[in-house]
């Protein structure tokens, strides 16, 4: 195959910023940087696996399958270069988009430009696709670099390969000249690079059941009906989280809690809807019932919380989070930046996460 096919697009979009690409591409390029595209590709190191002190594993993993980093720096990203690197997957998200500036702007990330040998593999970036595994980590198999290293969602997801090619000019082209570009893909040597560039100072665990698990213990402290039911739910669940067991085994140990608390947080909504209903209808007490409806709604934020943070189909459905999260962190049920970074965005993104681990048949933590 001809490796400047790879510029051809279908879509109108699509079409001509990469024939804009090729054109800039070829008369810069020599015959022997057009015959390597194949072998060339982009990733990324993503702020939440920055953060979580994961470079250098997600590093060490490309290299040891073949794929050598000649290109890299450690950079922050805007909206205007998040916009930029994603401008075809913008389309396809734009109502959730508010997501990606709130994620990028909490750490730096790390492109890089990949060389290697293909293998099997049509390019390189079909190999480094193969490697990192599904968009959503959950979805994924053992083996994958996204599974292992347990992202936590399909933005919080370790790290971000580029499709083909030219995607992966194009998506270099972000963050690097055309020259380096160029350079780098004839390049045989890994790039240097000093190690502590690539980690934080102080790692943040970004597990998503850990963090949900915290935050629906700050919750419970609103809660008087059935605590200590659920004091007892929500233990179970930190000793099945504390064990960092694979994906999979993990929502296996987790679905029978998770259903429980769900059900539970559900009734404890009920009783206190019901008690605000009954209260509203006692004789005139202004200030008596606004003291008592404070209390209750805080009650109802912590159990709505504990519900929809436990319930996966549940917390896809959610069409008001937005408001419930603005309610949670005025009752700071949600002690940190990450924290609600986390959560936020993996409301915004349950709905295609449940599709994808129905597509992928996996188990769905839900009560329905």
């Amino acid at each position: 195959m001809d490796p400047l096919a790879y510029f051809e697009r279908e879509d109108e979009i699509e079409r001509p910023v990469f024939a804009e690409l090729k054109e800039k591409f070829i008369s810069e390029a020599e015959e022997e940087h057009i015959s390597s595209l194949p072998k060339m590709t982009f990733a990324m190191v993503k702020p939440d696996a920055f953060v979580r002190g994961l470079a250098p594993e997600v590093i060490s993993r490309l290299k040891e399958s073949g794929l050598i980093p000649v290109a890299m720096k450690v950079t922050e990203m805007d909206e205007t270069l998040i916009d930029e690197l994603y401008m075809f997957v913008k389309q396809k998200y734009f109502d959730s988009w508010w997501i990606m500036p709130k994620v990028f702007s909490q750490a730096p990330v790390i492109p890089m430009i990949l060389v290697g040998d293909p293998g099997e593999f049509q390019h390189l970036s079909a190999k480094l696709r193969d490697i990192i595994g599904p968009t959503t980590p959950d979805a994924g198999k053992p083996g994958n670099l996204r599974y292992d290293l347990k992202g936590t969602n399909r933005v919080l997801n370790i790290i971000h390969a580029a499709d083909d090619p030219a995607a992966a000019v194009r998506e270099a082209s972000v963050f690097f000249d055309m020259d380096e570009i160029l350079d780098a893909i004839l390049s045989t040597e890994e790039v240097r690079y000093d190690p502590d560039e690539i980690v934080p100072e102080e790692p943040v665990n970004l597990l998503r059941w850990r963090t949900f698990n915290e935050v629906k213990l700050e919750a419970l402290d609103y809660i008087d009906i059935r605590r200590a039911e659920i004091q007892d739910l929500l233990d179970r669940e930190a000793e099945v989280v504390a064990k960092e067991l694979p994906i999979d085994e993990e929502r296996l140990a987790l679905r029978e809690i998770e259903a429980k608390l769900s059900k539970t947080a559900s009734e404890v909504v009920e009783e206190i809807n019901r008690e605000l209903i009954r209260n509203a209808r006692l004789p005139a007490d202004p200030k008596g019932k606004g003291k008592l409806a404070e209390r209750l709604e805080d009650s109802l934020v912590a159990a709505t919380m504990i519900r929809l943070l436990s319930d996966e189909r549940a917390l896809s459905n959610e069409n008001e989070f937005d408001k419930l999260l603005m309610f949670s962190l005025s009752r700071e049920l949600i002690g940190s930046g990450w924290g609600e970074v986390v959560v936020h965005s993996t409301w915004a993104v349950m709905p295609q996460m449940v599709r994808d681990l129905e597509k992928n048949s996996k188990v769905i933590i839900s009560t329905s």
